[in-house]
């Protein structure tokens, strides 16, 4: 990925924060191409749709992810057993995960400066994490028991409480059958994380007045969680800003 320095995050916690709190993931993987896509790449008929995903696949999938005694992380998951993915990820575990934060248009009206020359063009904003590392796949029942409690407990921790709302659900309120069914159809993913890299595109480049222009844009024109956690990340880059 390219990463200016000044946007690059080295945090391990801030990134680690980032996936927690977008666990959606989108899952990488590539073999070498089979002799069908060759035989295109020279001038041959098109491959079915099945040799495209088999030589290059993505799976968006949520991800749980938890630090090792040793100070390193590893991801945990799951996907249908029926997903091609699962073959190439045997055969080459190395794998991409991508997590994308919050992300925003900036449009160059929220520039205060930009009364003054004009000389400003609309950008975008965002916050991503690369995860690099190797997957290894499990059907052992009792992990892949464990994997969806903490990916659950993790989501349902999250949710509002009232008397309006309805109960947290916990993996135990379904039938062990059921849950035991259920999980039949899946296998585990566990990827032991080998490195990090983080971006976060967040006005770097800009001017003070021109960076609490847009924190006023998001004010003003956003709202909701989108809007607090691009505020957050964009007064982090810029303390001095209220």
């Amino acid at each position: 990925m390219y990463i200016p320095k000044s946007m690059e995050v080295t945090s391990t916690s801030k990134l680690v924060q980032l996936i927690k709190e977008y666990p959606l993931g989108s899952l990488f993987n590539y073999n070498p191409p089979t002799s069908a896509l060759l035989s295109y790449f020279s001038g041959g008929n098109p491959p079915s749709d099945d040799s495209i995903d088999n030589e290059m696949c993505c799976s968006h999938i949520p991800f749980f992810i938890e630090e090792c005694d040793n100070g390193s992380y590893t991801l945990i998951a799951h996907m249908a057993k029926n997903n091609q993915h699962v073959e190439m990820l045997k055969k080459n575990p190395r794998c991409l995960i991508v997590f994308q934060g919050p992300d925003s248009y900036i449009t160059p009206s929220w520039y205060p400066l930009k009364s003054k020359t004009h000389k400003f063009v609309p950008t975008w904003d965002y916050a991503t994490v690369h995860v690099y590392g190797e997957a290894t796949i499990i059907s052992d029942k009792s992990w892949l028991v464990d994997m969806i409690t903490k990916l659950t407990n993790q989501q349902e921790e999250r949710r509002s409480e009232g008397e309006t709302i309805a109960e947290k659900w916990k993996v135990s309120d379904a039938p062990t059958k059921y849950i035991d069914k259920r999980l039949d159809e899946v296998v585990g993913i566990k990827i032991n994380i080998n490195h990090f890299q983080g971006k976060f595109k967040l006005q770097q480049d800009m001017s003070k007045e021109n960076v609490k222009g847009v924190l006023e844009g998001y004010e003003n024109e956003m709202n909701g969680e989108k809007y607090e956690q691009l505020a957050k990340l964009t007064k982090e880059q810029y303390p001095e800003q209220p």
